[in-house]
């Protein structure tokens, strides 16, 4: 088939958490579409949310090795966050550790830091720098990168779901109650046009609601 249609199933399968499928159909690929960064990329989100984080890592590593990586869903450490951004276990399990935390958000600023176009590796990094105690001075320096990629992102006329609700969380991380109403307000729109759309960022939400009730 001809790279548009193939790639037209493999994001149509991502749309409806077709993991599985998108592995599969990623080993149908001609080898130069599978090494294409898109592809790599989008394989290791697959692997990632199939389960498979050991075999996703040395994806993206190889991506931030090219130095176009985006490291989307970059993996957490094996003590990692169980729960939001991704992970499929409880919720409440939480990091075994201070340092996986620290961890997870080293790797999600050199996922960010290695191609700053792309803005999720930076609200993953931004989220996980709101729940450590204390908090990272970082977060303020990068928010207004991500935020800027975000919008250059939207301003292209082609933004997707996630471009919304990263909008969505940077104003909740950013503590702008009249631009999360706004934000909030479009990301609605985007799920009632797509049924199918993730649930991914209310998760992150309820998340950070959570660590700012442990600060008070």
């Amino acid at each position: 088939m001809e790279v548009g249609v193939v790639i037209d199933l493999f994001l149509s399968y991502r749309a409806i958490e077709a993991w599985t499928d998108m592995i599969r159909l990623k080993d149908l690929m001609s080898r130069p579409l599978q090494e294409s960064v898109m592809v790599q990329e989008q394989f290791a989100l697959a692997l990632n949310r199939d389960g498979r984080g050991e075999d996703a890592e040395p994806v993206l590593l190889r991506l931030i090795a090219r130095r176009v990586a985006s490291e989307r869903d970059v993996r957490y450490p094996r003590a990692r966050l169980q729960g939001p951004l991704g992970c499929s276990a409880p919720r409440r399990q939480g990091f075994t550790s201070a340092r996986s935390l620290d961890e997870a958000i080293e790797a999600y600023l050199r996922g960010f830091q290695a191609d700053w176009r792309d803005a999720y590796p930076g609200i993953n990094a931004l989220t996980l720098i709101e729940v450590r105690d204390p908090l990272d001075d970082r977060g303020r320096e990068i928010l207004p990168i991500v935020k800027y990629s975000v919008t250059r992102r939207l301003a292209s006329g082609n933004p997707n779901y996630w471009d919304h609700a990263t909008l969505l969380e940077l104003a909740v991380l950013d503590g702008d109650e009249a631009a999360a109403a706004d934000a909030l307000a479009t990301h609605a729109k985007q799920r009632s046009a797509k049924s199918g759309s993730p649930t991914r960022r209310p998760w992150n939400l309820g998340f950070i609601r959570e660590a700012r009730a442990r600060r008070a």
